[in-house]
C-alpha cells in the first residue's frame, strides 16, 4: 500500500511540474522574500545605515540638494555641494566632501526617535532618517536636519564584513589628514604606504561587493591605473587635492619623487590571472610591500 502512495505522488508532482505549479509557487515564495528582505532593508534600523553613501544633486539649483522651501543646507555640517559619507559598526563614521576635504566623527542610532546623532569636530546634530528604493533599485536615505531642510544619500556601497577593510575607514585614510609641521622620508613614506593600502582596499571592496566599475573620485592621487598596471602620474597631473593632504607643495613634491624613483627601478608585474581588478589589487600589495623597505 505504502510503494502505490508513493507512486502516486510521483505522478502528481510530474503533472504539477508539467503545469508550472510547483514553479510559480516557489516564484512567488521567493518574491515574497525579496519584497521582505526589501522592506527590511528600508526600516530605519541601526543596521541599514551601515554602509557608504554619496549625496546626489550637486548643485544648489538641484531640488534634491535643497529644502521643500528651496532653503540650502549652507548651515549644517553637511551643507557642501559634494558629500561622501561612510557608516561603521564601531560607531564612528567618515566623510569625504569637496576639494577631498576628509573628516571622522561619532554616530549614534536612536530608535525611538528614528534619527541619527552625529558628532564631528565637537558639534552634535540630531538627523531624522528614513529610507526608499530608487528607480536603480538603490536605497535612498532622507537625512531631514529639519523640517525645512533635509538631504537625500544615495547607497554607494553595501557594508563590508570587515569594515577595518572598508576603503574609507578612518586608519586607511591617514594619508588625508594635514600634518602640523613638515615630515622627513620616514614620515613621508609612512604617509605613502598608507595611501597604497587605501588603494589596495578600494580594489578590493570594488571586488567583494562586484561593482560594474571602480571610481577614484573622492581619492584623487598620483596612481596612474592600467588595464592591468600602475603607473604614476605626471608632474603636471598631480590633483590639487592630494598636495593639500601634506604640510607644504614642497613635501608633496618630495613625496611624489620618492614614489616615481622607487617605481621607475622597480618592476611589479600581475598574474595574468584574474580580471584587472584583481590583477592590480596584487600588483599594489607587492608595491607597498616593497616600500616597507629601506630603498627600492
Amino acid at each position: 500500500m505504502a510503494f502505490y502512495k508513493l507512486v502516486f505522488l510521483l505522478i502528481l508532482i510530474i503533472m504539477l511540474q508539467h503545469r508550472g505549479i510547483i514553479y510559480r509557487a516557489s516564484k512567488e515564495a521567493a518574491v515574497r522574500r525579496e519584497l521582505r528582505e526589501l522592506g527590511e532593508s528600508t526600516l530605519p534600523k541601526s543596521s541599514n545605515v551601515l554602509g557608504s553613501w554619496r549625496m546626489y544633486g550637486v548643485n544648489e539649483v538641484d531640488p534634491i540638494a535643497t529644502g521643500p522651501e528651496g532653503n540650502t543646507l549652507e548651515n549644517t555640517p553637511m551643507s557642501k555641494k559634494e558629500l561622501f559619507i561612510s557608516f561603521f559598526p564601531d560607531g564612528s563614521f567618515t566623510q569625504v566632501r569637496d576639494n577631498n576635504a576628509y573628516s571622522t566623527g561619532k554616530w549614534a542610532f536612536d530608535s525611538t526617535s528614528q534619527s541619527v546623532f552625529l558628532t564631528s569636530e565637537r558639534v552634535t546634530q540630531e538627523v531624522g532618517i528614513s529610507f526608499e528604493i530608487a528607480e536603480n533599485g538603490l536605497r535612498v536615505m532622507h537625512f531631514e536636519f529639519n523640517p525645512k531642510e533635509s538631504m537625500l544619500l544615495m547607497e554607494y556601497g553595501k557594508p563590508l564584513s570587515n569594515y577595518r577593510e572598508d576603503p574609507f575607514f578612518e586608519g586607511n585614510n591617514e594619508w588625508r589628514i594635514k600634518p602640523e609641521k613638515p615630515e622627513n622620508a620616514v614620515q613621508l613614506r609612512k604617509r605613502l604606504s598608507n595611501y597604497l593600502l587605501h588603494n589596495i582596499y578600494l580594489l578590493k571592496a570594488a571586488k567583494t561587493r562586484e561593482q560594474n566599475r571602480v571610481s577614484w573620485e573622492f581619492s584623487e592621487g598620483i596612481l596612474r591605473i592600467y588595464n592591468p598596471g600602475i603607473g604614476v602620474v605626471k608632474p603636471s597631473q598631480v590633483p590639487a587635492p592630494w598636495i593639500n593632504a601634506f604640510y607644504s607643495e614642497q613635501n608633496a613634491r618630495e613625496a611624489f619623487n620618492m614614489f616615481e624613483d622607487f617605481m621607475k627601478k622597480s618592476k611589479f608585474k600581475g598574474s595574468g590571472k584574474g580580471n584587472w581588478v584583481e590583477q592590480n589589487y596584487k600588483i599594489l600589495i607587492d608595491i607597498r610591500n616593497g616600500m616597507k623597505t629601506p630603498g627600492p
